[in-house]
C-alpha cells in the first residue's frame, strides 16, 4: 500500500484543526473553581490570604491559603468565612499604611 505525501499531509491538517479547536473550547473555562467546601472553621491566624473563585464558576467560593501553603476551598456565605476575609482584608490595609 502506498501513501501519497498530499494524503498524508491533508490527515495531519485535519487533526491539527480538530485539536486546535478543542484547546480553544478549553480556554474559555474557569482556572480556579470550588466544587467541595471545606466545612470546618479554620482559625485566622493560620490563614495567610484568600481568593475569590471566578464569577464563571458553577459554585462561588473562596480559596483560603495557610501558613504552609496549603489551600482550600470555603463557603463565602458562612459566618467564620466571611470573618476571616475581613480580618485578613484589616491586616493588609493596616500593613500598607
Amino acid at each position: 500500500m502506498i501513501v501519497h505525501p498530499r494524503s498524508l499531509l491533508l490527515g495531519l491538517l485535519v487533526i491539527l484543526y480538530l485539536q486546535s479547536g478543542a484547546v480553544g473550547q478549553n480556554s474559555k473555562s474557569p482556572k480556579k473553581c470550588c466544587f467541595s467546601f471545606y466545612t470546618r472553621p479554620i482559625p485566622v491566624a493560620d490563614i495567610t490570604q484568600y481568593e475569590e473563585t471566578d464569577p464563571h464558576c458553577t459554585r462561588a467560593g473562596v480559596i483560603l491559603t495557610n501558613k504552609r501553603g496549603v489551600r482550600v476551598c470555603a463557603d463565602p456565605g458562612i459566618g467564620w468565612v466571611k470573618r476571616a476575609k475581613d480580618i485578613i482584608n484589616r491586616r493588609f490595609l493596616e500593613g500598607s499604611s
